[in-house]
Order: structure tokens, then sequence, then C-alpha cells
């Protein structure tokens, strides 16, 4: 037979009676304190809901027909204020409904009337143990999903997807099914946080998790893997097929949009590999044959040809998509200084034109035509302020205003794997004595299409008209190039181009 001791509350535990015949209340408060000093009765839901404000019981039971109010709502509240509590409740009638309808409002068990109390005190015994292991059980399940949930973006985490693609793989390969994993990165997130600030780029990063929940669908699951890259597995799905889904999540992606402080507008892209198991790889290798494939989805370019030298068409650099982003960020900085593009482009065909008397090689000419166009497009990040000031910049404004070769630079090598075209855009500040910068370059440590495009930089920038300035004579432009002879020029490239904006200067003269 089972021991008194455990059909009351154990010692220390603290006991709420909730019921409206005094008789029976002190009955049961008679019996239940022959172990717990800790016993209170109430005889209304009134003070039941009193006493639960003021204090927290281990143990409530509950009286469904109570004077004021329904015993089933009191219970509801109580279960609000006391989550932790065994609660039971008591009825005269005992059926099915009224069964069900106790363990909706959140009783752990019921008791019928009449009742022996020291049943009532097992079963308050027993509704805070189960209470006490539902909440363990709810906690352990809270943990194990924070353990596998990346904080962020509310999506698995590399630790969910290394687990889940251990059992895909198992499946596929005991049971012939197809399984194919993807692998998917943010194009440029690290120049999409200096862009737009690192809050903005945590919205893109939730964001993109929300385009993938939208698209996935189980028993296919993703996960973030690390900073900006997601890895999804397709269980049952081909390459093709899986692709197919990856495809739809690009063009959702690609909608999603950030705007910096200065009201310019650069879209998302990813890049994609996607990989099939052929039932002899590891779970790793599979996920890194997708992450190869996701690098050659980043570096494969579509045929393009943006310009055009005497040696022929320039070599296909750029993708699509990131090429027309180029183009827009190009033209934003065009609508707030109208100077910018005629003088890119000026600078470009002069150098182009001294490039190709001189018998450069196709890689200085395609760094020209290609970097010439967009080497001031760090500007974008240079507030307005400061790009259109008329006089002299302070310190700090020039320290600001030298920073966009390098923010310039970083956008290229976002989108082109050309070194020679992010080495122009970097460097074409640099003087040939070392005091340029960013990186005080000096003599042939700076390239030498560089150097050329310095010289074709500065000559048009000299010679085109500013609201605030009128543009130098030729003579001037000359006069100071050979000035900088040896300081901030090549001299032998100085001579050289000097020579050409002579001939070219005399040719204009006898044509008019």
């Amino acid at each position: 037979m089972e021991p008194l001791t455990s059909r009351v509350p154990r010692a220390g535990r603290s006991v709420l009676i909730i019921e409206d015949d005094p008789a029976l209340g002190r009955l049961i408060q008679l019996v239940l304190g022959q172990h717990s000093s800790d016993v209170a009765v109430v005889r209304s839901g009134a003070a039941a809901l009193l006493a639960l404000e003021q204090r927290l019981f281990d143990a409530i039971a509950s009286d469904i027909s109570l004077p004021d109010m329904s015993g089933l709502d009191v219970i509801a509240r109580a279960r609000a204020l006391a989550p932790a509590a065994g609660i039971v409740a008591i009825t005269g009638f005992v059926d099915v409904d009224i069964a069900v309808r106790s363990m909706k409002a959140g009783a752990d068990d019921f008791l019928g009337k009449p009742f022996d109390a020291e049943i009532l005190g097992h079963l308050l015994n027993k509704a805070i143990d189960s209470r006490s292991r539902q909440i363990e059980a709810e906690k352990a399940a809270v943990y194990r999903q924070l353990a596998y949930t990346a904080a962020l973006t509310g999506s698995h985490n590399r630790r969910f997807i290394d687990e889940y693609i251990v059992e895909a793989v198992n499946t596929s390969r005991h049971e012939g099914t197809p399984l194919s994993v993807a692998y998917l990165d943010i194009d440029n997130f690290k120049l999409l946080n200096d862009f737009v600030g690192h809050e903005q780029g945590d919205h893109v990063l939730q964001r993109v998790a929300r385009e993938l929940s939208a698209s996935i669908r189980p028993p296919a699951e993703f996960a973030r893997f690390g900073g900006d890259e997601f890895v999804v597995v397709f269980p049952g799905l081909t390459a093709a097929q899986a692709s197919l889904t990856m495809d739809a999540v690009r063009r959702a992606v690609a909608n999603i949009e950030v705007i910096n402080g200065a009201r310019v507008t650069l879209p998302t892209r990813i890049s994609c590999g996607v990989a099939e198991f052929h039932g002899t790889e590891s779970p790793r290798d599979l996920i890194a044959e997708a992450e190869d494939e996701m690098y050659l989805d980043k570096a494969v370019s579509p045929s393009l040809t943006p310009g055009a030298t005497a040696g022929g068409a320039v070599e296909p650099l750029l993708k699509v998509g990131n090429l027309k982003a180029l183009r827009n960020l190009v033209k934003a900085i065009d609508r707030r200084d109208s100077y910018t593009r005629f003088h890119s482009d000026h600078a470009t065909q002069l150098a182009i034109r001294l490039a190709q008397d001189l018998d450069f090689e196709d890689d200085g000419l395609n760094a020209i035509a290609l970097g010439g166009p967009i080497h001031d497009l760090g500007k974008i990040v240079v507030p307005d302020e400061i790009l259109r000031k008329p006089g002299p910049l302070t310190a700090e404004e020039r320290r600001n205003m030298e920073e966009h070769p390098v923010m310039g630079a970083a956008i290229t090598a976002a989108v082109t794997d050309y070194d020679a075209v992010v080495d122009l855009v970097r460097h074409h500040h640099e003087r040939f004595d070392g005091n340029g910068y960013p990186g005080n370059l000096k003599g042939p440590q700076i390239s030498r299409s560089t150097r050329l495009f310095t010289l074709a930089d500065a000559y048009s920038a000299m010679t085109t008209d500013r609201p605030y300035r009128k543009g130098f004579t030729f003579e001037r432009a000359a006069e100071e190039i050979q000035r900088g002879k040896g300081t901030q020029f090549d001299p032998d490239l100085a001579d050289a181009f000097v020579r050409m904006i002579e001939r070219e200067y005399r040719s204009a003269g006898k044509a008019a």
C-alpha cells in the first residue's frame, strides 16, 4: 500500500484550497496540514486570485463551482500566475466534457466529489511532479532550439545543418534516393556593411533568411552556415531540381535593396553552388563540393564587352548583375556631380590613346579602359557638402575625400577579379615620389597603366571647367605636367603625354 506521506503534499510545499463548502475546506486543511504547515483555504474566486497575486503556491485545488465566478476561470488565471504549480480541479459532476475543459483551463488533473482528502493530497503531489517534469522538458526543448538557432536570423544554424545532412546522407545511401546540397553566399557583403552600415547589413541577412524560408519546403532544410553564407539540404531532389528552387531564391533576393545615407540604392545578389550526392561522398565533402560550385558561380562571368581597345574587345570580366549595379552607382555619382562623368571619360580616352602610342600590352589597355570610367567610384561615400565644396577642404574633409580610392577599389574588387583594374582605381592618386595616397607607393611600385592614367586624370581635371573655376589652357596644363615630372608624375610618361597632347593640339589648330 502506498505510504501516507506520498499521498499528501510533502513538507515545505505550500497549498491553496479554493472550496466554498466550509466543512469540506476545514477537513482538507486538517488532513493536509498533518504533513504541511502551509495550507491556505479560501471560499471564493476573488479571494483565490487575491491570494495568488500576493504569493506563489506549489499546489492549487479549486472547486469548479464557486459562488462568485467560474472555477475554470480561476484555474486559468492561477495557471498564468503560477505556471509551475500543480493544479487539481474539483467537481461535483464528473464527465468527459468537464475533464477536457479543466485540462484546457490549465489543470493537471481533476477529482470528483465526494473524495478522500488524502486522495486529493496524492493528486496534488502528482500534479506538482508532473508540472516539474513538463517545465524541465520545455526548458530542454528551448535550450535545444537555442542551440540549433542562429540568433540574428532566427533560422537554423551550422550545428543543426551539420547534424541534419548526416541523417540525409545516410538515408540517401541506404534507400538510394536523390540528395542535393546548395551553398549560397551574399555577394560583396563586407562592402554592403561598409556601404550602409552593419545594422542594415544585419537586415539584409534577415531578409535573405526570410526569402529562403519562403522558398524551402520540408523535408528540405536550410541554415546560416557562416557570416554571410547559407547551406540548404534537399532530400529527394536532384541537383537540377534543387537548382530550380535556388534560382527562385536568387530572383527573390535580387529584389532586396538597401539605401545608404546619400540615398543611393544597392541591390542584393547571391552566388550559389549545388552539388548532388552520388552515394560515396561524406557530408563534409558534399558541402565542400557545393561551396566550390558557389565560388565558380561567383567567378565565372557571361561574355560582355563593356568597352573596346585597339587590341580588340575587352576580356569578359564582369557578371551581368554586378555590372548593372556598378553602372547604377556611377550614375548616382553623375547625379551628384555632373563633372565626374565627363572628366572620367575624357581622362580615359586620353590615357588609352597614349597607351596605344606606347604599345601597351592588352592587360594595361584593359585596365585603363575598364578602370578609367569608374576610377572615382568611391566618391559615392563622400558627403555632398565635401564633394561640391568650391573652396579648400579642411583637414578632416580632406581625410574623408582621400578615402574614396580605397572604397572605389573595394567596390570594384567586389565585381571583378581583374587585379589591374582594381589597382588603377585604388592607386590613381599615388605620386611618383611616394607622397600620394592611400599607399604612399613610389615609382615602379605603381603600375605603369596607373602612372599613365594619373597623367591623363590630372590633365583632364586641370583643363575641365568647374562651377567655381575656369579650366586651364592647354599651355598652362602642359607646364604643370612638366613641373610635376619626377615628383607627381613618371618623367618618361610625362614627356610622352605632353608630346601627344601638343601633337593633338596642333592638329586641332590646323583643322580649325
